[in-house]
């Protein structure tokens, strides 16, 4: 596994570097989706108007968003937040020891693949979150079912490589 063998003679800074490269493309990328395209069709120039006076109705302008550009604009959320979850994760990783360890490396440092999949888990959390928020449909109960669903997932995935490496 050479990225490995680079992640764990650079540490953190693999982590880092990727981290602060992702969430710029991302916000670069949403800044560019957001500044150059168009999101509604030019015939309903009507829920501008209502949603500058904040009469518009939610399902009406997401039934009027073109998805060329939801689902952009989805997936450089998605990148952004996996940009910045990176370093954290690699951190907590590293604190807690979380991972297994691959490498007898005395520094225990997280395998990076690892870290970059609970990375993005994080990110399709508070993309999901974000997509639900969009339709009206996000509460606190779903919210927390997401993340748990989430956190077992990465748990089986834990307990799978546990058991393999053995």
């Amino acid at each position: 596994m050479p990225m490995n063998r680079l992640s764990s003679r650079l540490g953190a800074w693999i982590h880092l570097v990727l981290g602060v490269a992702l969430f710029a493309i991302g916000l670069l990328s949403l800044n560019y989706i957001v500044n150059s395209w168009w999101p509604f069709d030019v015939a309903r120039l009507d829920l501008v108007r209502d949603s500058a006076l904040d009469s518009a109705d939610p399902l009406a302008i997401l039934e009027a968003a073109d998805e060329t550009i939801l689902i952009p604009f989805l997936a450089e959320v998605l990148v952004s937040v996996t940009g910045l979850a990176l370093p954290l994760a690699y951190i907590l990783n590293k604190r807690f020891g979380l991972t297994p360890v691959v490498t007898d490396d005395p520094a225990r440092r997280s395998p990076f693949y690892v870290v970059l999949r609970q990375a993005m888990f994080f990110g399709i959390w508070a993309t999901f979150c974000l997509w639900l928020q969009m339709n009206r449909a996000l509460g606190a109960a779903v919210t927390l079912l997401i993340g748990v669903v989430l956190v077992l997932f990465e748990v089986l995935l834990q307990i799978r490589t546990r058991i393999d490496n053995e």
